[in-house]
């Protein structure tokens, strides 16, 4: 082991961040099915908390009011004048409290029954820390406007999920991977334009800040995305996230009341970008794990970076794409001419296949599980190192739609460079389950995630 990766780790961890957090798990972040499972058993939580993996608000041609406020996660006063106001929120909570689901879930209850919101709040976030101290609870507040209603706002917030203790902790690249995240998600929407992005950021002194605010200017300038002057959290340890809005004069695609069967279901890119970074940091960790090097000839040595690189990058193209099959706004779904539905994959992998059921009410039948690194991730899982070996970077996403549809999805994602696929279709409308091929637990060795899978030799 490298003395000189673990004192970048301790670096990090210093800072209130853990950069190995996220490796075996392939996410820094909750187990958003177990979450929702919770959420969803407490009837208290309904008029509260409607989790959406994204939100969004009438668009009359102005762009929203954002307040920012910061909370106390376990004393949080309410503020009446802001209440009545729409809410998107991000959390960072010690792993203590994290790793357990069911106390995460009441924290989170007790935290919104003292804000005592109007409207429920659909889009939260949920990042971890080692460090109480770094512990907030970040709520933008939305202000809306009146007039004509003549689209829809769309707003995400997120942070960084995945981290390489050998990047400086401001590093640009750290930097862009925090704003490309919620980015990322407006573009699956449909979004092409009008993209705003509020950092949320913070850092234990002025020159690591004046860093992250440089980051935030190359980004700014790199993708022509205005990128507002926000202030630090002022809490003295390392954070990297961001809220992002764009406006879209279309309908967004997330009808999964109109899934139905018959319809097929697209991956905008195969599995499993991710394993390549995370062998690495594995073969840190542990020498004994050669994975990384046995497959080497197989990579370009710039793997790692390329990851980086492809989480830093919003695919904008993917927008273009999915706005191209969307009706224009206040307009009806046509199961001939658009998509119906879609879902982020990324650093979930196949558990996004799950919520997509969840969502649609859908039995969905999955034959392929195209895998980028199959190998890799196969020896990864056999060894049980990556609990989850599917998780992947920015372009993996999930698509529903017609077959005649898709077909032409299918050809401007390869125009723009996606490897695309059919890879299942729905079969009825009758309960959530995802029969797959057997071939997951070659990649999947977390048998809390596998068992939640109906399992099927598909030859």
């Amino acid at each position: 082991m490298s003395d000189d990766f673990w004192q970048k780790v301790l670096q990090y961890r210093e800072l209130g961040l853990d950069p190995l957090r996220w490796i075996t798990n392939s996410i820094n972040e909750v187990d958003s099915m177990v979450l929702c499972d919770f959420l969803r058993q407490n009837r208290r939580s309904n008029h509260l908390l409607d989790y959406s993996w994204y939100d969004a608000f009438p668009y009359c041609g102005k762009n929203p009011d954002l307040i920012r406020r910061m909370y106390d996660i376990k004393d949080p006063k309410e503020q009446s004048v802001l209440r009545t106001k729409r809410i998107v929120s991000l959390f960072n909570i010690h792993s203590e409290t994290t790793d357990y689901p069911r106390e995460l879930s009441k924290m989170l209850l007790k935290f919104y029954f003292k804000i005592n919101p109007k409207h429920p709040v659909r889009c939260f976030e949920i990042s971890t820390t080692s460090n109480t101290k770094a512990e907030f609870a970040l709520l933008d507040f939305i202000e809306l406007h009146r007039g004509e209603k003549i689209g829809y706002t769309v707003i995400k917030s997120s942070c960084i999920k995945v981290i390489d203790p050998f990047q400086s902790p401001d590093s640009d690249i750290n930097t862009a991977i925090s704003l490309a995240s919620s980015v990322e998600y407006l573009a699956l929407l449909g979004c092409t334009s009008g993209f705003r992005i509020v950092p949320i950021y913070d850092a234990p002194n002025e020159d690591m800040i004046n860093h992250i605010q440089d980051g935030h200017s190359l980004f700014s300038s790199k993708y022509n995305i205005p990128v507002d002057d926000y202030s630090s959290l002022n809490l003295g340890k390392l954070f990297l996230g961001s809220t992002a809005y764009a406006n879209i004069e279309k309908e967004m695609p997330v009808r999964y009341d109109l899934v139905r069967s018959g319809m097929v279901i697209i991956l905008t890119d195969k599995f499993g970008s991710l394993c390549p970074l995370n062998a690495r940091m594995i073969e840190k960790i542990d020498p004994k794990f050669n994975g990384f090097t046995n497959f080497i000839n197989h990579f370009s040595p710039t793997i790692s970076n390329d990851v980086l690189k492809s989480l830093s990058h919003p695919r904008f193209s993917l927008g273009k794409i999915v706005a191209k099959y969307s009706p224009y706004f206040d307009n009806k779904f046509d199961t001939d001419s658009h998509i119906i539905a879609v879902h982020p994959v990324v650093t979930d992998g196949v558990i996004s296949l799950l919520h997509l059921a969840k969502l649609s009410n859908s039995h969905l039948f999955i034959k392929d599980i195209p895998m980028k690194y199959k190998e890799l991730a196969m020896l990864a899982t056999k060894e049980c190192v990556i609990s989850n070996s599917t998780s992947s970077t920015n372009g993996c996403h999930i698509i529903v739609a017609s077959s005649e549809v898709a077909t032409n999805v299918l050809d401007d994602l390869k125009k723009h460079n996606f490897d695309p696929q059919i890879i299942g279709n729905v079969v009825d409308n009758e309960k959530p389950i995802v029969t797959i091929n057997n071939s997951l637990t070659n990649y999947v060795a977390a048998k809390n995630i596998v068992d939640r899978f109906e399992l099927k030799n598909v030859m």
